[in-house]
């Protein structure tokens, strides 16, 4: 009675109708306990999103979503039917339990899974194995590397391929970007809400920290040390130290934190500042791979509070959510680090990781390099006919889709023009007018070289960064 109709979809699509299980039915426990499956390759995120079964006259709230502390692992055994020997499950039909599919369902998942789904039928029509098949190891591994070489992420599973010449390369620059400083801008945030400055650090002792703030009177300011429990997870769930320093009254001054904390692993670190009455903070336009700051807050699209707290024996995890702020209006804490921290050096090209994923696995050269060359360079002649190379189109900021629209038109890290050459000088490209994160060359036929060089010619607003280099 109280409801109109306002618009209905030109083709209806049930979010869910009969099940199909594979030998693997991915559950509410996979996702938020983030399990690990000897078998995958693909990965979710999204939230467990339920709707009430009654749907717009339920009494029920009209959605709950539950989120994990990172993303998760999809298995092949949920992409293959179970009793159907030569059909394969990809998009809304992926072999889940109705409340992981309330995760799985959503359209980029879905594609990712079906990117899976595609690779692997191939591999299945190549060596005439039915899908069951290539959960066998040498089919299983050269899924995964085939996957991961077409750009396809997999949490946990590193690039390992034995025919990449790059992973037998020694790999160098003309110079490597150190986070030292980040730049005060003149904005400036009342530090009312926790706020945390997400960076990349290396394993060993940690850098001390050094913050530009005002006083209004003399107060205490409160730093916190906090990592993620699990390898990949960007979510602050264990304490590592804290340090308070009285602060007086007056603008700009700098105050230090130093920590008596060593790092076993690279890893992003979360440095958390706490509320503090009076205090407002310097803040840095400055934006490097890797590196984000992030407000103790909600996105009220899919969240009711800062802080997740589902119902005893949920299953869920209760936890703060810390999200950043979209361009342009994106900043970092105005900070600087002793020593500098050197997170970007050339051999992350090659590391098997071609995104942050405990740590910013990106070469990126130095701010005054007046010629930022990376180069690769082999112990004898190899022969080369492929070189792929992957950029930073930004793996740090929001950019779900296109339709929310994204605040340059360049990506500020992007490296939009550049040259490849053998180090004997032969040229083999000249980009101009690059936009996109992955780029292949094909050379006709086989080129006998000690080694390549590329040359970044152009960039956006950020320092450019490569995150993996591979050459056949």
């Amino acid at each position: 009675a109280n409801l109109t109709l306002e618009w209905i979809g030109a083709i209806p699509g049930k979010r869910e109708s009969r099940r199909f299980v594979g030998d693997y039915i991915l559950t509410q426990k996979d996702i938020v306990e983030q399990r690990t499956h000897f078998d995958a390759v693909s990965m979710g995120g999204w939230a467990i999103d339920i709707h009430p079964a009654k749907g717009v006259y339920s009494a029920a709230p009209p959605c709950t979503q539950w989120h994990a502390k990172g993303v998760y692992q999809i298995p092949l055994r949920c992409m293959y039917s179970s009793n159907i020997d030569n059909l394969f499950l990809a998009g809304r039909i992926l072999s889940a339990s109705h409340i992981a599919f309330g995760s799985t369902r959503v359209m980029l998942t879905c594609a990712h899974n079906a990117q899976a789904v595609g690779m692997a039928a191939a591999l299945c029509n190549e060596n005439k194995i039915l899908p069951r098949h290539l959960i066998d190891g040498k089919h299983l591994e050269c899924l995964q590397q085939r996957l991961l070489r077409s750009g396809q992420h997999i949490p946990g599973v590193a690039a390992c391929d034995p025919l990449d010449l790059a992973r037998i390369a020694t790999v160098t620059a003309s110079s490597a970007l150190r986070i030292d400083a980040l730049p005060d801008c003149g904005d400036i945030a009342e530090a009312v809400t926790p706020v945390a400055l997400l960076v990349p650090c290396m394993a060993g002792p940690l850098p001390a920290i050094t913050l530009q703030v005002d006083a209004i009177t003399p107060a205490t300011l409160r730093m916190e040390v906090w990592m993620s429990e699990k390898a990949g997870n960007y979510t602050p769930d264990v304490l590592l130290a804290a340090e308070e320093k009285f602060v007086a009254a007056g603008k700009c001054l700098s105050v230090e934190f130093r920590f008596d904390v060593s790092l076993d692993n690279d890893c992003h670190i979360f440095f958390i500042v706490k509320p503090a009455s009076g205090i407002s903070l310097h803040m840095s336009k400055s934006m490097l791979p890797g590196v984000l700051m992030l407000w103790q807050s909600m996105n009220r699209s899919v969240a009711k509070s800062a802080v997740q707290s589902p119902p005893p024996d949920s299953g869920i995890d209760s936890f703060a959510f810390w999200l950043p702020v979209r361009r342009p209006a994106a900043r970092n804490l105005a900070a600087s680090f002793s020593p500098a921290i050197e997170c970007y050096g050339p051999s992350s090209v090659t590391n098997g990781w071609a995104r942050p994923w405990c740590g910013a696995n990106a070469w990126a050269p130095a701010s005054d390099d007046p010629n930022p060359t990376l180069r690769l360079q082999w112990n004898s002649p190899q022969p080369l006919q492929t070189i792929e190379i992957t950029f930073d189109t930004d793996f740090d900021h929001p950019m779900e889709t296109v339709l929310m629209g994204h605040a340059e038109r360049i990506t500020p890290g992007c490296v939009t023009s550049f040259a490849v050459r053998t180090l004997e000088g032969q040229d083999l490209a000249h980009i101009d007018e690059n936009h996109q994160g992955y780029w292949r060359l094909s050379l006709p036929r086989e080129v006998f070289t000690n080694g390549i060089e590329i040359q970044i010619l152009g960039r956006g607003a950020s320092p450019p960064a490569i995150y993996e280099v591979r050459c056949y």
